[in-house]
């Protein structure tokens, strides 16, 4: 990817790219926390739904409504595999 965009193109895929990272960033720590028993799994689903509830809330009203909720949902079914 070029380290300086010159598109708009350029620029989307990079916010999305970004928006990828964090939720995989979420999910990974999650997956931490719960394997050295930091974390119970409804802990750990509830913060994946709270996650996902934030970016929601964010994203109410804006252009990124729709692709903010595709990661909600990514993160909602990550938070489903802890269901007990």
């Amino acid at each position: 990817m070029n380290p300086n965009p010159t598109s708009l193109t350029e620029i989307a895929a990079g916010a999305r790219s970004a928006m990828f990272l964090g939720t995989e960033i979420a999910w990974r720590l999650t997956d931490v926390l719960v394997a050295k028993g930091i974390l119970t799994k409804g802990e750990a689903r509830s913060t994946l739904y709270a996650i996902a509830g934030g970016i929601r809330d964010d994203a109410d009203g804006t252009t990124s409504t729709e692709s903010t909720e595709v990661l909600a949902r990514h993160l909602e079914e990550a938070g489903d595999r802890y269901k007990a």
